[in-house]
């Protein structure tokens, strides 16, 4: 591959259709207008997408508000047809490849800034980089969008298509292919990234505190920054838990170029086979949408829900896995350990345990994204938190509890199952108010 190899393209077609695999066949009348893509806002709600004009006469389904103050609107036509303003699935990759950042400013280091902070991290104090990061925090300020540390708009999307195709059908109520397997209402998936020798030595413990509170996670090693001992890797995968790839570097080098990315996938792909490792999650998740389905994986979990603390701040908007390619993107959707305790200061677990209430009454993917490094959960006070979590995440009986590859196989089951799979079961969807279905869990 050269280094003017075009990227893989990023595949969304029919991207809200996968999601829900409804069993309502009704035709929408959504397509792309002409121009630029632009925010149409429905309340808080927004979407990114290239407006329709000239809606048919009708019972109006949900209004939106264009830049402009001009307003356009999804309409039930007396042919029982819906016509949408704007393309559904224009709008749902607009979200999930952080497209919309285009069209939203967002305030972040620039490129240089960023290859200065990372000439400087190994050698300035911990303790002075982490006040410029308060520093910098209260200089950017919390974004109106994506929200944190919840965002709706992709469940909101969803819901809206659902009530679409509920009116379009004249039903009350029509089934869904439910997201996880059999009757679980959400899933969760513990994750930690080992950026030093030393947290993969304390890598250990943490596998003590989740094995005892009934869990398996996975640890991220990074493949070339430090020494990798053998013996805790094969320990670990004995246990139970799984191995996957944090890079070659502790860096922003795999994504600061086209010839850097390409230059290092080879390497990638040796790491990626010597460690076993199916999953990678990217250092300091730097990331270019458009190259992840060129990881030598089959998931990735770099992307966040929203997450406006990291040097490459942004967000996905979802709750569920999606497909960039052939890959699956686990996004993680709880405030990392970093944020939380240290950039925050936090003494509770409390913003953690909201969050997950918040993700399973959406029935979505609970990923908590943590460190056994010293300073993170290496240190004794945010490792005993880390176990208070643990007991109480442990209490919810209605949470799958998957390893992360297990999770990702089972989305790319559930994309390609023919209704014979014994763990495919069907949620519901049912007419509402306000331009949204409701989405029931089965039985």
């Amino acid at each position: 591959m050269s280094a003017t190899s075009p990227p893989v393209p990023v595949v969304h077609e029919r991207g809200l259709e996968r999601l829900l695999r409804p069993s309502s066949r009704a035709t929408l009348d959504t397509a792309a207008g002409t121009g630029r893509p632009e925010w149409l806002r429905a309340g808080p709600w927004r979407v990114l997408a290239r407006p329709r004009r000239g809606a048919p006469t009708g019972e109006t389904i949900q209004r939106f508000e264009l830049a402009s103050g001009a307003p356009v609107a999804a309409v039930h036509d007396a042919e029982s047809d819906v016509w949408i303003p704007f393309d559904l699935d224009e709008a749902y990759a607009a979200y999930v490849t952080e497209a919309w950042r285009e069209s939203q400013p967002v305030r972040a280091l620039s490129s240089r800034q960023l290859d200065a902070y990372y000439r400087i991290k190994r050698v300035v104090p911990r303790s002075w980089l982490l006040s410029a990061r308060r520093l910098l925090m209260r200089w950017t300020g919390l974004p109106a969008f994506p929200a944190w540390p919840l965002d709706e708009s992709v469940d909101r999307l969803a819901r809206f298509y659902a009530q679409c195709l509920l009116v379009a059908a004249d039903e009350g109520e029509a089934t869904f292919r439910w997201f996880w397997p059999r009757r679980h209402r959400a899933a969760v998936v513990l994750t930690h990234d080992v950026e030093s020798a030393e947290g993969l030595r304390l890598a250990v413990e943490i596998a003590d505190l989740e094995e005892m509170h009934g869990f398996r996670s996975s640890f991220n090693i990074v493949g070339g920054d430090y020494p990798i001992d053998d013996e805790i890797v094969r320990e670990l995968r004995a246990r139970g838990f799984e191995i996957g790839l944090h890079g070659l570097h502790h860096d922003r080098s795999l994504f600061a170029s086209r010839a850097s990315f390409e230059a290092q996938l080879p390497r990638l792909a040796e790491a990626a086979g010597r460690l076993e490792a199916l999953g990678f999650r990217s250092p300091s998740t730097h990331r270019v949408i458009e190259w992840l389905p060129e990881l030598p994986v089959s998931y990735d979990c770099s992307v966040p829900h929203s997450d406006p603390y990291e040097p490459q701040p942004g967000g996905c908007c979802s709750l569920w896995p999606y497909f960039l390619g052939s890959v699956v993107e686990l996004p993680y959707t709880l405030p990392q350990d970093h944020t939380l305790f240290t950039l925050l200061r936090s003494k509770s677990v409390d913003l953690w345990l909201s969050q997950v209430g918040a993700i399973e009454r959406r029935f979505g993917l609970v990923q908590c994204l943590s460190h056994p490094d010293p300073g993170y959960l290496g240190d004794p006070d945010k490792r005993a938190l880390y176990g208070e979590f643990l007991a109480a995440l442990g209490a919810r009986d209605a949470l799958w509890r998957p390893l992360p590859r297990e999770l990702a196989a089972w989305w790319s089951r559930r994309d390609a199952g023919d209704g014979s799979d014994p763990d495919l079961s069907l949620g519901r969807m049912r007419r509402g108010d306000g331009g949204r279905a409701s989405l029931h869990p089965p039985a």
